[in-house]
């Protein structure tokens, strides 16, 4: 199987620094250690050590890609051009026209390897494309000035209700557009989160990409104020309490996508940090074959969820994909004949025909009260979010003996600790073997991107921390990094699974509380693959790196 992937002739951007007098070579050799060590990009690595700064990056970037790069569009901007490229489009895929040379529009970007965006001018156009590369504040002053109004609401973000205006007042329109921009830019990127953090005397962004945080733009710090102010506004906060976190969201409509995003906000010693986690609700939910499982654990959790009854437990880290695959089983078992109900914190996606609350623990509505007031609903199917308490667990378990069928989640290394985790919380013995039919374990791995991964033959450390033969005759891939991923080297996540099935002789096991180790050998016995197992597999298929396979499942490993 040839893995190899043609290198690009391009000079590497750390060689550009150098050449251009930005970085000595010393400080090269320090970052991309760390730059590898850390898995960071190189350029935003040089910025946090204090050896650039952004618009060094910048030129480099746009050096290594052969384009301008400006800071300003001063005395550039053609208002002619506005009419080439509507404003929401431009908003929307964070470009702006700025001159026409006969069959050539040039744009500004912030992202100039973003071909989508490239593509979609061209065709809304009809003309060819040559991308200027710019920064985020200069970009939405050049939309500024060339469209001569500030963005609209369903573009981006919601505008302040009447009932905010005096707040409002408090905030200039370009902050309005950094915190728009920050949002385009989060949903251009596929971010899960967007983290906006005080950090001395700056005001630092960063994005959490597959898994990942990765750095972004950067604020002087007296933009502070007016972007938590901004925030807060937007998601109907205090604004005028600043010493207690606080929560709420905001919903609007990008794109055609309904986005909801969820707002936190925390009182650090440098100032307030919001976290902006990114919801697309617009989207469809996912039926079980389209999750990416393996077959023989698909077949086995497929067959275990017909069951009329009993407890389900999907277990991982948070970001791993467990909503996901509960909302695509109660998809599965949607039917009119049936009552489902669920009880979570939050309800990420709105499910037809699935009667679905929200957990408040503020007024007394926990899991375990809300669990028994379900239970007085007349309900086929339950799904608990999650089982946090010795009650919880021990109503989920009444209710799965007595005829329901309970789904709900666990924070568990893998599938075999989670009868352990209940053991934990004194759950009794018969009670888990008699309810449980089987725990489905999972995680995320960094999908390698395909556009620049090379070959790699493993290491020893690899071999010996995986327990596999350092064979010259596998062929696996590292990470790289090009302008398509960010320089990450990966591009979106795949899935790792482990399915337990509680048979006769693991029910009997767990009627004498056996160990860990009894547990796993006996799940081994009746088929059960480790996620780890199953990450090598991927890793082999040149779909991961062996890097990533560690990063992810050392954990369980160790467990």
């Amino acid at each position: 199987m040839d893995l190899s992937v043609p290198r690009s002739k391009k000079p590497r951007m750390g060689d550009i620094l150098v050449e251009l007098g930005v970085i000595t070579p010393d400080q090269l050799k320090i970052a991309l250690k760390q730059s590898n060590a850390e898995q960071r990009r190189l350029g935003a690595l040089l910025v946090s050590l204090g050896f650039a700064t952004e618009e060094d990056i910048d030129k480099a970037v746009s050096t290594r890609l052969g384009i301008p790069y400006f800071t300003s569009f001063e005395g550039m901007l053609d208002p002619q051009v506005a009419g080439l490229i509507p404003e929401a489009l431009a908003r929307k895929l964070l470009v702006v026209p700025v001159l026409r040379t006969e069959d050539t529009l040039s744009v500004g970007m912030v992202n100039p390897s973003d071909t989508d965006a490239i593509d979609e001018v061209a065709r809304i156009s009809g003309l060819h494309v040559q991308p200027i590369m710019t920064t985020l504040a200069n970009l939405f002053d050049g939309i500024q000035q060339l469209y001569g109004h500030k963005a609209p609401a369903s573009s981006a973000a919601p505008a302040a209700g009447a009932k905010d205006k005096a707040a409002a007042a408090q905030v200039g329109d370009t902050v309005i557009d950094v915190v728009n921009g920050l949002l385009q830019e989060g949903l251009a990127r596929r971010a899960s989160d967007i983290h906006i953090e005080a950090a001395g005397k700056i005001v630092r962004v960063r994005f959490r990409v597959d898994g990942m945080l990765h750095d972004g733009s950067t604020f002087v710090k007296t933009l502070e104020a007016a972007i938590v102010a901004r925030v807060k506004i937007m998601a109907k906060l205090d604004i005028t309490e600043t010493r207690l976190p606080q929560d709420g969201h905001i919903r609007f409509t990008y794109g055609g996508r309904d986005i909801d995003v969820r707002i936190s906000t925390l009182p650090t010693v440098h100032g307030e940090k919001i976290v902006m986690r990114l919801l697309d609700s617009s989207k469809s939910l996912r039926k079980l074959p389209d999750l990416g499982i393996e077959k023989p654990v698909l077949e086995r959790f497929a067959e275990a969820i017909r069951n009329p009854n009993g407890l389900i437990l999907v277990t991982g880290p948070t970001g791993s994909g467990k909503t996901t695959t509960l909302y695509a089983a109660l998809t599965e078992l949607n039917r009119p004949d049936r009552n489902i109900v669920t009880l979570e914190d939050p309800v990420e996606y709105v499910i037809d025909r699935i009667n679905q609350m929200e957990a408040f623990s503020k007024i007394g509505l926990t899991f375990a009260t809300g669990l028994r007031a379900i239970l007085r609903q007349d309900p086929n199917i339950i799904l608990v979010g999650e089982i946090r308490d010795l009650e919880t667990a021990e109503i989920a378990l009444q209710a799965s003996i007595t005829g329901h069928l309970v789904f709900s989640t666990l924070h568990t290394n893998d599938a075999v600790a989670s009868v352990h985790r209940l053991f934990n919380m004194n759950v009794e013995p018969f009670m888990i073997a008699a309810a449980l039919r089987g725990v489905l374990a999972q995680r995320l791995l960094r999908r390698l991107c395909d556009r620049c991964k090379k070959p790699h033959q493993i290491s020893e450390r690899q071999a010996k921390e995986l327990g596999i033969a350092a064979s010259a005759k596998t062929s696996y891939c590292e990470a790289q990094g090009c302008e398509f991923c960010f320089q990450t080297g990966y591009q979106g996540r795949i899935p790792i699974h482990e399915w337990m099935s509680v048979t006769r002789s693991v029910r009997e096991l767990i009627v004498r509380k056996a160990s860990l180790d009894e547990l796993r050998a006996a799940a081994s016995q009746e088929g059960l693959k480790t996620m780890r197992q199953a990450a090598v597999e991927k890793a082999s298929n040149g779909e991961t790196s062996l890097d990533e396979v560690l990063r992810v499942t050392r954990e369980q490993a160790d467990g």
